[in-house]
């Protein structure tokens, strides 16, 4: 029997179902509104059944749909690896790798030498927020992750990066530079200046503030290190940040922060579907390299 179902008709299905909303799934596949609508309308007349209850910006799944997903999104990794393998065989390696990343440094700096192995790959990155990258590994938006992984999740595996620790802004002239290091007891009292939430750089410094016993005074709360590291320079208060993050500036001065409880390990985390994927590989490699 010849099959009904075709892979765009299956690309279009399991982007519906992973955004519920014909739109979204349109601009996720690069393809007209319309389009996804058909293509969804096709299987649902070919086979005389329901994928989606429609709602407006929220299309559910109906029992068959969700019995549907789980063997398209295989049939698209298995397309998907097949491409890969192709495209590793070639002179001239195409394709393309979405990233979600923290640091803008040293995944720059990585990915520089993961050019020079592949010159025709296009490499999307996502520079956002340690539990922002965690949810678009988890939703499938982005291929790999590089950020501080807290919690172990079924189905990826992490792969060391690089360690690092948080270290002390402070206004040029404040009382705290005359001291050669600082403990996290120095906060005490001062006028702190904290990332947004979700930021793992927040999330380190106040639990390592309320494991010293310390009551944080938050004066500002900011979207981005630039905002934080302009704030600190016109003296409106102290702050932290990873030490390979911050640029040198005149007006700020920087202090070791002594203990343990600001240090973190960053990962490359990799969904186990992808670990087949001679570019993954090479990102593993160029990891472990290090």
């Amino acid at each position: 029997m010849k099959s009904l179902l075709t892979l765009p008709q299956i690309r279009a299905f399991c982007a519906l179902a992973q955004f519920r909303s014909f739109k979204a799934a349109a601009e996720y596949l690069g393809v007209s509104q319309p389009t996804v609508v058909n293509q969804i309308a096709s299987i649902e007349e070919s086979y005389r059944t329901k994928l989606f209850q429609r709602q407006r910006e929220n299309n559910r799944l109906t029992d068959i749909g969700v019995a549907l997903v789980a063997p398209s999104r295989a049939v698209l990794d298995h397309f998907r690896e097949a491409e890969f393998i192709l495209l590793s065989h070639t002179t001239a390696h195409t394709g393309e790798l979405n990233i979600a990343a923290v640091n803008p440094m040293r995944t720059s700096k990585l990915i520089r030498e993961f050019r020079m192995l592949y010159p025709h790959i296009k490499v999307n990155i996502s520079f956002v927020a340690s539990d922002k990258a965690q949810n678009l590994i988890d939703s499938e938006a982005v291929d790999v992750g590089f950020f501080v992984q807290n919690e172990k999740r079924p189905g990826q595996q992490t792969f060391h990066f690089y360690s690092y620790e948080l270290m002390a802004l402070l206004p040029r002239g404040h009382r705290l530079c005359e001291k050669p290091a600082l403990t996290l007891a120095d906060f005490s009292g001062q006028e702190l200046l904290i990332r947004e939430r979700g930021s793992l750089t927040r999330k380190m410094f106040l639990e390592g503030l309320a494991g010293a016993g310390v009551d944080p005074l938050i004066a500002y709360e900011l979207s981005s290190r630039e905002s934080v590291r302009e704030a600190v320079a016109q003296g409106l208060g102290v702050s932290v940040v990873a030490e390979d993050e911050h640029t040198d500036h005149e007006r700020i001065v920087t202090k070791k922060i002594l203990g343990d409880a600001l240090k973190a390990n960053s990962s490359l985390v990799v969904p186990n579907k992808h670990l087949a994927s001679p570019m993954v590989k090479t990102l593993i490699e160029l990891v472990r390299a290090r």
